[in-house]
């Protein structure tokens, strides 16, 4: 049984907005102001977004900035000013301090955890309380491992608004063209690079129980495939739950977590987005994930 989120008075999607509005006054959310553009790929629109603030932010691997000496954790304590709300008594709803689109969430867990640490019943049953409450369909997103994207050591998931023009992340459209049933972990040769995913029942039966089961079934193929250091990134839409192994974080300074992954790539200079228009995002992509040849080893695989 999912937990239910408590303290709150309004539905969520007014409490966001309100909490929203009054960090950008206050100072305490960062937002900065970028360009989208799509490219249009295997028949899918990718979002590419030019954000110059990203040149002046410092960018430091999670283990990195746990080593210094003077590391302050972001998320314990957390500033109040960007409290959402508490999901039962193991995660916290806050809003991203730098954030690109408004209304970007995170869940981070109320006790230390590692980023990177597999996820739990716990934190699914926190992602699930958290959408039912919201009346828009988001992407969910776990950096996990040092090439993945991944900033801060404290555990946490993000999530963010589906754009208007998009009913699945690019790469999830293409990785739902799969013949993959429900209950079936798959990768698409489609995308050109590896990845293994499970096709979800609809949103709405979904329980903590069933994402667990489709998440540890698609981790199980990628850690029997690539070892259990190997970094990777985790996608979640209403329709699929997707893993992409990364064999490295960036390629000629285009930094990719994520949602790169899933096909919303961000770029922080004119020359990133020329890279991207001249090798195509999903050019990109296909640098910092695994071949997809690799991902099609004859493994058993485990049941969604």
């Amino acid at each position: 049984m999912a937990q239910k989120i408590n303290h709150i008075p309004k539905r969520l999607d007014s409490l966001v907005r309100e909490r929203y509005a009054s960090a950008i006054a206050e100072g305490a959310l960062l937002f900065s102001e970028s360009v989208v553009s799509s490219q249009r790929e295997q028949g899918v629109d990718f979002e590419v977004r030019y954000v110059p603030a990203l040149a002046k932010r410092p960018s430091s691997k999670p283990s990195e900035k746990q080593a210094r000496g003077d590391f302050v954790n972001p998320f314990l304590p957390f500033d109040p000013r960007l409290h959402v709300a508490r999901i039962g008594s193991t995660h916290q709803l806050l809003l991203n301090k730098y954030c690109v689109a408004p209304n970007h969430l995170l869940i981070t867990t109320s006790e230390f955890k590692q980023q990177g640490e597999p996820l739990t019943m716990l934190d699914f049953a926190a992602v699930l309380d958290t959408v039912s409450n919201l009346s828009q369909a988001h992407i969910v997103f776990y950096n996990s491992g040092e090439e993945s994207g991944a900033s801060q050591p404290h555990k946490h998931l993000q999530l963010l608004p589906m754009p208007d023009t998009m009913s699945s992340p690019p790469s999830v459209s293409i990785w739902l063209r799969s013949t993959c049933k429900v209950g079936q972990v798959c990768s698409s040769s489609d995308l050109p690079f590896a990845n293994f995913g499970c096709r979800l029942e609809s949103a709405a039966a979904l329980s903590p129980t069933d994402l667990h089961t489709s998440y540890s079934a698609a981790l199980q193929r990628l850690v029997a495939t690539y070892g259990d250091s190997v970094s990777y990134n985790m996608v979640l839409t209403p329709l699929a739950l997707v893993l992409f192994p990364r064999l490295r974080g960036s390629w000629q300074g285009v930094s990719v977590n994520s949602l790169g992954m899933a096909g919303l790539v961000l770029c922080k200079s004119t020359k990133e987005m020329d890279l991207v228009k001249g090798s195509g995002a999903l050019g990109i992509l296909s640098q910092v994930g695994f071949p997809p040849e690799s991902a099609n080893q004859p493994i058993h695989s485990p049941k969604c």
